[in-house]
């Protein structure tokens, strides 16, 4: 059961929603989308939000049938307390994963476009520390940490995009709606990254005071996200061209570095963005090393979650620096969020759901 200062809003999940989807794989999706869906990477994005909002929806109304309780705990009630603790055991384990691939990568980018000199291990362990501070000041904390960072994002991010429409070639866009049965078949596990992170609503929902508000709210935020991720690749495309965006590994930095305005004071248009990037990286990590803690809290019957904080630090390091380059990141990452990643998000929930209905467990229905 959850403490009484333990309480999150309806906004405050969806700021969770946004701020842990919302990452480092924005900064790749029109170039992967462009190899696989081509002009129309656009429109695949939509359908990709579509299919992500019914799993979301199912994720709600699972949640939702336990007012009180999170993931760890209702899932002993749901399939026995063996098959929970085994089944908690794998979302750590991802999660633990996760937050290891966003650590990583964020250093790539961070060494490419700022800190040309600077050690991967000191990027990488200083952010990993400084989401151990968050995380321990418990979930109220890490609400209003995803409340706090959500402007300081998107606002500058609309200002330095903004420049850029200058340059929107209508020309690049074109064709559209050509084969999209394959296009969608072939985009839809590539976008696995970009859309994950709700699945964290399981830990989090039973911390709100009205959990049947988080339909509205986790909505929204998803349906913002989306058109967010329309709204940028459009603009790389516009400007790019569907050959060249291919041949781009970060296409949003390269389309903000490209950016060239009489006057400006900031010369680097593409630095000040992303050291703003860094904070959806952090809130990412955050929102995942919660989840993290707290599941491993409940497997092994601790009181509080914050005493697992520090000592998954050394593993998710380790973990981090496991692949050589970022040729070896993204291969890894098949395996990890196109495999186990989709498991996670789109069988077990409704697989839950269905032994919840046929064994009549939890108290609410959606």
């Amino acid at each position: 059961m959850i403490r009484d200062n333990d309480i999150i809003s309806p906004y405050q999940i969806a700021m969770i929603t946004i701020m842990t989807i919302v990452g480092v794989g924005i900064f790749s999706l029109p170039s992967q989308l462009a190899k696989t869906a081509g002009t129309d990477a656009w429109f695949i994005i939509i359908i990709g939000g579509i299919i992500n909002m019914i799993a979301l929806y199912i994720i709600l109304v699972l949640a939702n049938r336990f007012p009180g309780r999170t993931f760890p705990e209702f899932t002993g009630e749901i399939i026995g307390k063996i098959p929970a603790i085994l089944l908690n055991l794998i979302y750590a384990i991802y999660f633990t994963i996760f937050i290891a691939y966003e650590a990583r990568l964020l250093n790539e980018v961070v060494k490419i476009f700022l800190l040309f000199r600077t050690p991967s291990e000191v990027i990488i362990i200083s952010l990993i520390l400084v989401c151990t501070y968050a995380v321990r000041g418990g979930v109220e904390c890490i609400g209003r940490v995803m409340e706090l960072f959500f402007p300081i994002l998107f606002i500058p991010l609309f200002f330095i995009l903004l420049p850029g429409m200058a340059e929107f070639k209508m020309t690049n866009m074109l064709p559209v709606f050509q084969d999209i049965p394959s296009k969608i078949l072939l985009s839809i596990p590539i976008m696995s990254l970009s859309f994950a992170g709700y699945e964290v609503l399981l830990f989090y929902i039973g911390f709100m005071d009205k959990p049947n508000k988080a339909y509205l709210s986790a909505t929204i935020a998803m349906a913002f996200i989306t058109l967010s991720y329309v709204v940028i690749t459009v603009l790389c495309f516009s400007v790019y061209g569907e050959n060249l965006i291919k041949g781009l590994q970060w296409p949003l930095l390269g389309y903000v570095r490209s950016i060239n305005l009489p006057g400006l004071f900031i010369e680097r248009l593409d630095g000040v963005m992303l050291g703003i990037w860094v904070f959806t990286v952090f809130t990412t990590m955050v929102s995942f090393y919660f989840a993290l803690t707290y599941s491993l809290s409940k497997i092994f019957g601790a009181s509080e979650q914050k005493q697992f904080v520090l000592p998954m630090v050394p593993l998710i390091y380790y973990i981090s620096l496991i692949p050589e380059n970022v040729a070896q990141i993204n291969k890894y990452s098949v395996y990890i969020f196109q495999y186990l990643g989709r498991a996670l998000i789109f069988i077990v929930p409704p697989m839950l759901l269905i032994i919840a209905k046929l064994r009549k467990k939890g108290g609410m229905k959606a």
